[in-house]
């Protein structure tokens, strides 16, 4: 605290800013205290009584700082309550980024400012401002940033998936800054209304990004164009999905966002650079101070090309730690670079609050944090090289050997520090990721960056000479696809782990900072000693829960518009039965979705895949777990489904160690783990007749007295043969209400036979088929079952042992 103060205020500064996201504050007045005014407070109270407050009272203040620095909600409710109803209006705003396009959607960044609600009577028409993400399901239309549109479209709300493990989709979108959605089924109704306002400089930089962005689409090939505009506008929406898999197996994914490593490449080059200028006069290298001067010209470059890059969220944030690094260079503290980092994130949080829970903003600095502190604890390890600087090739040998060790160390510290982080976001750690950066970094910052960007900015003045430096630019970005596809094609490239909790997060930190600082503190062993063991009791507990579970678990996941439900039998094996998906297949759902369950919940292998019909909202999610889960066994139902999803499915089943079972294979009941399994639909032989919902598997299984009814989207026609087969056995206490709640399934007859005390209802929330119908849930209602809509309450957990059944839901 006494040495480096600025360290304890900024942890909580965050400390405050988290309190106040999680809502704590939502029941209470809230002021809303400017930010100049709390930093004037705290600087007179530090000035004018420094006898009285000490430093360590500063912290409760800063703390509420972060508590109550909340931004202006501006014009954003209006729209936001009529997206919450779903209301129809007609909008009219400002393209704010280019088009970004997965199949036939296509998606804009749209500033709104004028809205007019379609009512029958006296239409209201409001002047807003208000950011929305459009979302344009057919026939797209080419916009460009600046230009200003009218369409009507329905208003909507972000949305999470309401599992454990989540990821919060909902709060990423607001730290955007995006107020909702809108959608449009066709881009026909999206009219052009001519040039909006993008307000000064942005409406000067975006019509110089556009001439780049021009330029780099015709004259290169389109995953070349995609790629470099990634890397100098940061405009990732032309990069494929396959280079996207193999950069983040190899570790690589952030060099895609303009963020800390590009601007600090940049900064590191011009900072050189200008020295070396410099350096050339004797007169002026004796006259003033080089490092100064230098490091006031690369605080113009780095400004320029945050500029280029539109100024997004990200560069900001790396342009204000580089400026704030030149800053302490210029003031002479450039030695203390925790105080300089603590600043920057001071700096960036104060002008963009929601900044503390995104993605990139932990990543960017917590690899800062690691550098700083680890690396020089691992270089004061190494040895010396045992090379000679008397001859000639010395110096030469000694740097190249501080290069590559130097940049070992760095990718090391950086990488093993964020491995907490990397799991808990991504799921997966790359173990080449230290070989792959300093194999890729060299040619990217040394290569590909300078000499694309010398020809942007040398666009303005000679078309021949910046085509000449694109295609060697170009020359260099070849080298570095070939070798990311070569770390990234090895087998063991990534692998995928389980989610940490936060609780293990920071016994992970804990432990490596008190290993790494115990000397000379008496209390650091007994300390490590503790958290040793709290690292043991966590892992008894995740061991215990895994491989030695007690009790029958089912639980219905959210996956939308679709049907996934996880079975943990007693002891160690489970069973998943669907997998969700959406139809477009645009969005992996079990990639996105199931897995992220099964990881949070310390499962790395399901033993069983049960599709009940080869539709997208059951299938299209099994076909990630099927490849990274390892199944022994995949029931379904024999009918072949006539999509691609379907036989990607059926090659991963194939190409494995799984064993496909078929209806007739399966006409006697399993005892997994005590609990019976039997397939009460479709028969043998003989489902091929009947609609492909109707051919649904239908599954039952029992323990200790508790059942439960899993019937796929199976329909009335299939029911009643259902019933007439199984008869009494299909009598179940908790019940998966077949198609979603569609009014043609759940008769009458069929509930008659089931006689539920628990219906499930797997729908999502505004879905468009208007699931579940009102007559369905009133024929549910007279059975006087209790009914639990996981689009209402979220994923829906039942635990059977021997004392009966008890039922958890996530929202409740």
């Amino acid at each position: 605290m006494a040495h480096r103060p600025l360290i304890p205020l900024l942890l909580t500064f965050i400390g405050g800013l988290l309190l106040s996201q999680s809502g704590f504050f939502q029941s209470a007045h809230r002021s809303y205290l400017s930010l100049p005014f709390l930093l004037s407070g705290l600087f007179l109270v530090v000035l004018l009584s420094p006898s009285r407050f000490s430093r360590w009272s500063l912290l409760p203040l800063f703390f509420l700082l972060g508590a109550f620095l909340i931004p202006r909600n501006g014009g954003e409710s209006t729209i936001q309550d009529l997206a919450i109803r779903g209301e129809r209006v007609l909008l009219e705003g400002t393209v704010l980024k280019p088009l970004s396009s997965s199949g036939d959607i296509a998606r804009y960044a749209i500033r709104i400012h004028w809205l007019k609600e379609k009512k029958e009577r006296h239409p209201e028409e409001r002047r807003i401002d208000a950011k929305c993400r459009l979302t344009i399901y057919r026939n797209p239309r080419l916009f460009h940033p600046g230009d200003r549109v009218r369409f009507p479209a329905k208003l909507g709300t972000f949305r999470n998936f309401n599992n454990p493990g989540r990821y919060d989709y909902e709060l990423s979108m607001r730290s955007k800054g995006y107020a909702c959605t809108a959608s449009v089924s066709d881009g026909r109704m999206v009219v052009p209304m001519g040039k909006g306002s993008l307000g000064f400089p942005r409406a000067w930089i975006e019509g110089a990004r556009r001439g780049v962005r021009d330029f780099l689409r015709s004259n290169l090939s389109e995953d070349n164009g995609g790629i470099l505009s990634a890397l100098l506008l940061g405009e990732r929406q032309g990069i494929g999905a396959s280079f996207r898999e193999r950069l983040n197996r190899t570790g690589l994914g952030h060099i895609l966002a303009v963020s800390g490593l590009h601007i600090g490449l940049l900064a590191w080059l011009a900072f050189s650079l200008f020295k070396a200028l410099l350096s050339f006069s004797y007169r002026v290298t004796l006259a003033t101070d080089t490092r100064k001067i230098s490091a006031l010209a690369s605080m113009l470059a780095v400004t320029g090309y945050t500029a280029l890059t539109g100024f997004q969220v990200s560069s900001q944030r790396a342009m204000i730690m580089a400026l704030v690094y030149f800053s302490s260079i210029i003031i002479g503290r450039d030695r203390d670079l925790w105080s300089t980092l603590a600043i920057a994130a001071f700096l960036v949080l104060s002008l963009d609050p929601a900044a503390v829970s995104s993605i990139s903003f932990q990543l960017s600095f917590m690899a800062v944090v690691g550098i700083l502190f680890l690396a020089p604890k691992l270089m004061r390890g190494l040895p010396s090289p045992p090379l000679s600087t008397e001859t000639k090739t010395g110096p030469i040998l000694k740097g190249l050997y501080s290069y590559l060790v130097g940049t070992a160390v760095v990718t090391l510290s950086a990488v093993f520090f964020l491995l907490p982080v990397s799991a808990y976001y991504f799921h997966q750690v790359s173990l080449v990721a230290v070989p792959a950066n300093m194999t890729v970094l060299p040619i990217l910052g040394l290569w590909v960056l300078p000499l694309g960007l010398l020809s942007v900015f040398s666009l303005p003045l000679s078309h021949v000479i910046s085509r000449s430096l694109l295609e060697a630019s170009t020359w260099g970005l070849d080298l570095m696809k070939i070798i990311v596809e070569l770390w990234a094609d090895i087998p063991w490239a990534a692998i995928w782990t389980v989610i940490p909790s936060i609780f293990e997060m920071m016994l992970f930190y804990g432990l490596l900072l008190l290993i790494l600082s115990w000397r000379g503190r008496r209390w650091a062993r007994p300390a490590i000693v503790m958290i040793l063991s709290l690292f043991l009791a966590d892992i008894s507990y995740w061991v215990l829960k895994t491989q030695f579970n007690r009790t029958l678990q089912v639980t219905f996941l959210d996956v939308g518009q679709g049907n996934a439900a996880l079975v943990r039998f007693p002891g160690r094996q489970r069973m998943l039965i669907d997998g969700g998906g959406f139809s477009r297949d645009t969005f992996d759902v079990g990639k996105l979705v199931v897995a992220p369950y099964l990881l949070d919940s310390k499962i790395r292998r399901v033993d069983y895949l049960v599709l009940s019909h080869p539709h997208p909202d059951h299938m299209n999610g099994l076909r990630f777990i099927a490849r990274q889960f390892r199944p022994k066994e995949f029931w379904y139902n024999g009918r072949k489904g006539g999509g691609e999803s379907f036989q990607e499915l059926m090659h991963i089943v194939d190409s494995g160690d799984t064993v496909i079972f078929l209806p007739k294979e399966l006409t006697e009941p399993r005892n997994v783990s005590g609990v019976k399994v039997e397939l009460l639909h479709p028969p043998p032989r003989g489902g091929d007749k009947w609609k492909p919902n109707d051919s649904s598997m239908v599954v039952r299984m029992s323990y200790k007295g508790i059942s439960f009814l899993f019937p796929g989207d199976i329909e009335e026609a299939g029911e009643e043969i259902v019933v007439q087969r199984a008869g009494t056995r299909l009598r179940s206490d908790i019940l998966l209400v077949p198609h979603h709640g569609g009014r043609t399934s759940s008769s009458t007859k069929f509930l008659d036979a089931v006689k539920p005390r628990i219906c499930v209802i797997s729908c999502g929330r505004g879905n468009p088929y208007g699931f579940p119908h009102p007559e369905t849930l009133e024929r549910l209602e007279r059975t006087g079952c209790r009914i639990l809509r996981i689009d209402q309450v979220g994923s829906i957990n039942i635990s059977v042992d021997k004392e009966g059944f008890r039922v958890e839901t996530f929202l409740e």
